[in-house]
This record gives structure tokens, sequence and C-alpha cells, in this order.
């Protein structure tokens, strides 16, 4: 299931910015891709995360594979008509952000309640596999379609039966999604208290503070189409494979992460570093004047992602009560989905330094400065969340 709907995420703002960009040619309106969908995933987020405490999470992950569905039919409807225009690509976006932020808040709640806390950085481990898996598989699939066809029709039909498959895995799913310890606090009280959970916990604080930093400055995916042609002088085809160079790693790491995960006790620290590797990869990509160094840029990238990306929702649900966990979760989605700010940042940066490369290296360089001022100021990274001293990593 992590395969297929990672798979669609991903060629699904592949093929959106591809498809805004060969309309337009505007890095600005590619930018406006990244910045709907996050919009809508940050403003339904802390509610999605009230409601997974609430309902059976099953029935909502069932709920954003149909919306989903239909976001993606619509799309493919107006492309065969022939009448597709960039404000459809930007409503589908925001449409499938808001149904990303229901059905991720509840998946990874429900992960911590079938697993429980000792086995939690195997099982994040592993759902990124799956994850990393969707990573190569999209951007290939999206770049040979597009090489094959010259159009971004049979991208959409792909999409449709990859959430409609989305959504009959979840109603198939044999887990008990209703959470042990429903709450029946006003819906806005229940969002207050989740929020004041993850300020005054000195490690999810310190982890939200990096979690919107990282989403921010770091929205390399979406120019991925512009480098690839602009700069790279290559076509879809090798454009998608280099967009699946970083799943490559990520698989890499989440075999390593599996295999280490039980011995993991400083959490902040692999979580710091492999937010600092982050950094200094999206660097050295955005210098790389070589295909074959920007690959494997990523896919240095895309290993070091692994420790930032598990060490998160460890760290967050491992400092937080289980009847908490939608509601944090739902905290976590509202810092991911600052990187609407970081699409507009980066479409105006590069816009004002004429280079979308040059714009990466900015803010490449600004993460890792605020990841040092991080990691001295604010001290929850530091703690020992696991309940063991030996074995420490």
């Amino acid at each position: 299931m992590g395969t297929i709907n990672n798979s669609g995420e991903l060629a699904e703002i592949l093929v959106g910015s591809w498809l805004v960009y060969q309309i337009t040619g505007s890095p600005w309106q590619v930018a406006l891709v990244g910045l709907s969908r996050t919009i809508a995933m940050c403003t339904l987020s802390l509610y999605a995360g009230a409601l997974g405490d609430r309902l059976d999470k099953r029935h909502i992950m069932i709920g954003a594979h149909i919306v989903g569905t239909l976001a993606m039919g619509f799309l493919l409807l107006e492309l065969t008509l022939g009448s597709i225009e960039p404000w459809h690509i930007f409503l589908a976006s925001a449409l499938k952000g808001g149904t990303r932020s229901f059905d991720n808040t509840s998946r990874r709640a429900m992960l911590f309640e079938v697993v429980g806390k000792r086995k939690l950085v195997e099982a994040i481990s592993l759902e990124h596999i799956g994850f990393s898996s969707g990573l190569i598989v999209g951007p290939l699939l999206v770049g040979t379609l597009i090489e094959i066809t010259n159009s971004a029709t049979g991208v959409y039909t792909m999409l449709c039966a990859f959430y409609a498959l989305n959504g009959v895995s979840a109603y198939l799913l044999k887990v008990d999604g209703k959470s042990k310890s429903r709450t029946t606090q006003k819906i806005f009280q229940s969002i207050k208290d989740g929020i004041t959970h993850a300020y005054n916990s000195q490690a999810i604080r310190a982890t939200l503070t990096a979690t919107i930093i990282m989403n921010v400055l770091f929205q390399y995916q979406l120019y991925i189409p512009i480098i690839a042609e602009d700069h790279l002088n290559v076509g879809p085809g090798l454009m998608g494979l280099l967009a699946s160079a970083d799943g490559i790693g990520k698989i890499s790491g989440s075999f390593m992460m599996g295999f280490l995960g039980y011995k993991i006790k400083r959490h902040g620290r692999i979580f710091w570093l492999g937010s600092f590797g982050l950094a200094m990869s999206l660097l050295a990509f955005s210098l790389s004047p070589w295909y074959i160094l920007s690959f494997a840029t990523l896919l240095c990238l895309g290993l070091f992602q692994i420790g930032f990306s598990t060490m998160q929702s460890s760290i967050i649900l491992m400092a937080s009560p289980s009847e908490l966990h939608s509601r944090i979760s739902g905290a976590q989605q509202l810092a991911v989905g600052t990187g609407a700010l970081g699409a507009v940042e980066l479409g105006s940066m590069a816009k004002l330094l004429n280079s979308v490369t040059a714009a990466l290296s900015v803010n490449a360089l600004s993460v890792a400065l605020l990841l040092i001022a991080i990691w001295i100021f604010m001290p929850g990274l530091k703690q020992d969340l696991g309940s063991s001293s030996q074995n420490r990593l």
C-alpha cells in the first residue's frame, strides 16, 4: 500500500510540474503546484489529527483515497477534452494535499497502536522501504509514459488506478482503526490539547522546528523537470530516472535503519545528522554540472533522508501519549505543510537570481546554518527517548 501510495504521490507532483512547465514555461507557476498542495495539507492537518482520535482511522483513509481518485479523474477528463489549464492542476493538487493530511495522520497513529514503542523504528523503516520503492517506481513510470506518448494522459490514467487501489487496500485492512481512548472533548479543545503537548515537549518542539525549516527550504523535487531539461539537457526518460535517485538511497537507508532500529536510543542525534546530511547533499546537487554527479548526490540525499524522516516520526510518537497520537501527527503534518511557503520562496528566489540551481544553493546553506543553531539552542534533540542505556548509537 505504501509503495503504491508514494508512487502515486511523487508521480503526481512530477507530472503536474512537467505539465505546468510545458503549458507556461514559468518556474513560478511550477511553484504553485506545490503551493496549492501544501496549503491544503497545512490548513486541514490539525483538524485531520483531531478527527483521527475520534473516528475509525481506516474509514478516514478510505475516504481520502476516494477523493484522490476523483481529483485525478478530473484532470484526466480535462486532458482528454483538450481543455487542461494550469488552474485545473492547482485545484487537483489542493484536493490531493487535503486528502494526504487525513491519510497520513490516521495511518501513522494506527502504526504505533499495532507495533508499540519497542518496534516503532523498525516498523517505520519498513514503511519507508515501501514508500522509497514508490519514489523509484513513480518517476520512472512518469518519465517512460511521457517519453512514449509525449502526453500526460497515460500518467493520470495510472494515478486514477493507483488511488482507487489504495482505497480498496485500506478497506481490506484487518486492523481496528478506532482509538482505544476516544476523546469526548469539543474538537477545537482537542486540537488545542495536541498543540499544547507538542509545544511543552522539548523533544517534539525541537523536532517540529527542524521539520519546518527543512520543508520551507527544501522544495527541490518540484524543480527536477526544470533542472533536467534546462541545466542537465536530458529528456523525460532520464528526468524520471534522476527523480528516482533519492528513492534508491532511501531504500538502502531504510534497510540499514530496520536492522539497527532496536539499538537506537539517541533518536534526536540521528535526526539532526540526517537533516544536516540532507542540506549538504542538496548543496552538492545544486552545484553539479553533470548528470551522473547529480544522480549520485540525490542518491546520498535519499540515504540521509531516512535518518531525518524515520527519526522525525519516531520522536513525535515516542514523546507523546497514545491518546494524542493522531493530534500530534496532525501537528507534524502542519509542520510539513509549511512547505507551501518554501514553494513560494524558492520560486521567488529562482526568479530573483534567474537560476533554479543558485536558489537551491542558497537554501541548502541556510538549512545548514539553522540546523547548527537548533543543535546549540534547543536541547530537546539531545534527550534519550529509549528505555535502556545499552547499545546506544
